[in-house]
């Protein structure tokens, strides 16, 4: 049988030695994502997640067993991202493309919802997704961040405002204020009304 996250945490803290990997094969998928859509760059994703289960694993005696692992993870891993970026002395991203199917699959029922019309072609979904990927990359960190969460990982918004230090309103309100953003240039752009320079 699985064991659950707090399990998982105790058993870390107790010195099993599985226990720790098998944490951070739970939720390195997550981290990697998270790390290479804030970031846009690959060969940072590995050791910058590398970076994230080292905090995770020395503040792991401070962790509230009775809140959710996976949002106390995506909290150190978008803090980490926010570190690296603020040395690279610029808060924007280079990219956020590569979805995967999953993150596909939501974005184009995003799009599908929006727009009211039949599901798109794969080249017009392509095309949409790289529009997407560049208007994405000009959010700010924090609505980058609540995009991401939310639309991308699938995250609940009591998640999401945990990662942000917000309340879940603060949140949903966030999340649906970038939402319409990012579609309302989508339909900017995909109707011939702007063009996006790189």
């Amino acid at each position: 049988m699985e064991k659950t996250d707090a399990e998982l945490v105790i058993a870390s803290l107790e010195g099993a030695p599985y226990a720790f990997e098998q944490i951070v094969q739970r939720y390195e998928r997550l981290v990697f994502s998270i790390v290479y859509h804030q970031l846009g760059r690959r060969q940072e994703v590995e050791d910058v997640a590398q970076e994230v289960f080292l905090k995770v694993f020395n503040a792991l005696s401070r962790f509230d067993r009775r809140r959710p692992l996976k949002a106390w993870i995506a909290k150190i891993t978008v803090n980490q991202c926010r570190d690296v970026l603020r040395k690279r002395r610029s808060s924007r991203v280079e990219a956020f493309s590569n979805f995967t199917e999953e993150e596909e699959r939501r974005i184009r029922s995003l799009h599908d919802l929006s727009a009211g019309t039949a599901a798109m072609t794969e080249a017009q979904s392509r095309a949409c997704l790289k529009l997407l990927d560049q208007l994405v990359r000009r959010l700010s960190h924090k609505d980058r961040t609540a995009f991401l969460l939310r639309e991308v990982e699938g995250f609940g918004y009591d998640e999401v405002s945990k990662v942000l230090g917000s309340s879940q309103v603060a949140a949903r309100i966030r999340v649906s204020r970038t939402r319409k953003r990012l579609l309302a240039a989508l339909s900017r752009v995909l109707s011939g009304g702007e063009t996006l320079k790189p």
